[in-house]
């Protein structure tokens, strides 16, 4: 019985030394947080924006440029300000698609449609198609899109003279859209879909 209380005594003391201990952790070993946090950071960060932004390549030489950064929270709040950065002035070309297979077409399509400027009448299943082409997938970063959620533009506007033909036709994601279209960088930088997701990463 003596044995059993010495026991629970000792343990309670141990259990309640360790307590401050788990709790200060962070202060207490400083360094070694700072490094494994920022490490796990950066691994899910390039994790995310490889899997998702295949057609981007990004620059991580941010992170050698912040590491001097003690304040964690800023240094990862840094790197992803340039992940976005990088994102929005992605150099992008918007070229021709190649067409989709005649056997997936139906009778009557035409493909060098461009001298009618007027919306034409199957123009869903042109733009289905057309996502199907791509694999579901936006045409200038790569990222995996619903047909609901993408937006059509055309390798050359239809007021130019382009068509509504499926090589003219691309499609893309609503922040490469906004990206596209932006006429003030700093308010579509702010309103991406992108920046909110990379900001979830940054320790709170």
């Amino acid at each position: 019985m003596k044995l059993d209380t010495t026991f629970i005594i000792l343990s309670t003391l141990l259990i309640g030394s360790l307590i401050p201990l788990y709790i200060y952790r962070k202060k207490i070993f400083t360094f070694a947080y700072k490094t494994g946090e920022v490490d796990f950071f950066l691994r899910d960060l390039k994790r995310l924006l490889h899997t998702n932004y295949p057609k981007i390549k990004f620059d991580y030489t941010i992170v050698q440029k912040t590491k001097n950064e003690k304040d964690i929270r800023i240094r990862q709040t840094l790197i992803v300000e340039d992940m976005i950065n990088q994102f929005f002035y992605h150099e992008y070309e918007k070229n021709t698609q190649d067409s989709i297979p005649k056997e997936r077409l139906w009778t009557g399509y035409e493909s060098k449609s461009y001298s009618n400027p007027k919306v034409p009448n199957d123009w869903r299943e042109r733009k289905a198609f057309s996502w199907q082409r791509d694999n579901g997938r936006c045409n200038r970063c790569g990222t995996k899109i619903k047909l609901e959620n993408s937006i059509t533009t055309f390798a050359k506007d239809i007021a130019d003279g382009g068509g509504y033909n499926f090589e003219n036709i691309i499609i893309l994601c609503p922040d490469c859209n906004k990206t596209i279209n932006s006429k003030n960088p700093r308010n579509t930088i702010a309103s991406l879909q992108l920046n909110d997701i990379l900001m979830k990463l940054v320790e709170n």
